[in-house]
Parts: C-alpha cells; sequence; structure tokens
C-alpha cells in the first residue's frame, strides 16, 4: 500500500510540473499564423513587482510601447505601419505585464475595413515576451 502511495505522489507531482509550465499565455493571430506568448514562471519572477503603494508601476507605459512596437517591426516587414489601439495592464500571478495592442495598416481603397488588434506582451523588466509561430485557420462552418 505504501508503494502505490508513493507511485501515485510521484505522479501527481510530474502532472503538477507539466501543469506550471507557464503562468500565463497569450494569444494573437495574423494572416493565418497564431503567435502564442507565454510566461514562464522564471520569467515571471524576474521581473520588478509593483507594490500597492507605488503610484506608477516599475516600466512606463511609454517604454512598454516602444518596446513593443521595436519587436513589432522584427515580427513583420511592415510592423512600423502597424499604429497602437491599446496600452493595457494585466495581472498575472503576483505581478503585471503590459499588453500592447497594435491595429495593422488597411488595405489600399479600404476606409472601413475591420481587423482584428494583435497584441504584445511586455514585462515589467522592460523585456517583449517572443512570440510562438504557429500555422492557424479558423474553423469554417461544415458544409452538410
Amino acid at each position: 500500500m505504501r508503494r502505490i502511495a508513493t507511485f501515485a505522489l510521484i505522479v501527481v507531482s510530474f502532472c503538477g510540473t507539466a501543469l506550471c509550465q507557464y503562468s500565463a499565455e497569450f494569444s494573437s493571430y495574423y494572416s493565418g499564423k497564431r503567435y502564442d506568448f507565454r510566461i514562464t514562471p522564471d520569467q515571471l519572477t524576474s521581473t520588478p513587482v509593483w507594490l500597492n503603494g507605488e503610484p506608477n508601476p516599475p516600466l512606463s507605459a511609454r517604454s512598454a510601447k516602444d518596446i513593443a512596437a521595436i519587436y513589432m517591426s522584427d515580427l513583420f516587414s511592415d510592423g512600423s505601419a502597424w499604429r497602437v489601439g491599446e496600452i493595457a495592464l494585466h495581472p498575472v500571478a503576483e505581478r503585471w505585464v503590459y499588453l500592447i495592442s497594435f491595429d495593422p495598416p488597411l488595405p489600399p481603397g479600404c476606409a472601413d475595413c475591420m481587423s482584428s488588434p494583435f497584441k504584445i506582451v511586455v514585462l515589467m523588466n522592460g523585456v517583449a515576451v517572443t512570440a510562438t509561430k504557429s500555422n492557424w485557420m479558423p474553423q469554417t462552418p461544415r458544409q452538410r
């Protein structure tokens, strides 16, 4: 009985480790691709804490925007043409991250086209989280 309990404890600890591989994950989509921004526990704990009594976060919104804009230019050849649509603070565990939303440039001759924002994650230590890119196609309704 003791062996079974020990084995169960080992299996549960491995499962817990696998589940806690990331502290948070954010995804953005563009041009048939999915971009996953995964924050590891180590990345998160290496960032400064924004304490309750402090009026401003450790990294300014303008600095986070500039860091995200540089990363946008690394991701896309027309990254400098994308416009910032929103700068948001998002809590992750005991820390905070910035989500910087960019709107893609409109296609020529399209004044009222709709697009989805593309969000980049910036940590409070001034590091843009590197995206993992994969193919993605939206689900289409099945024909009957």
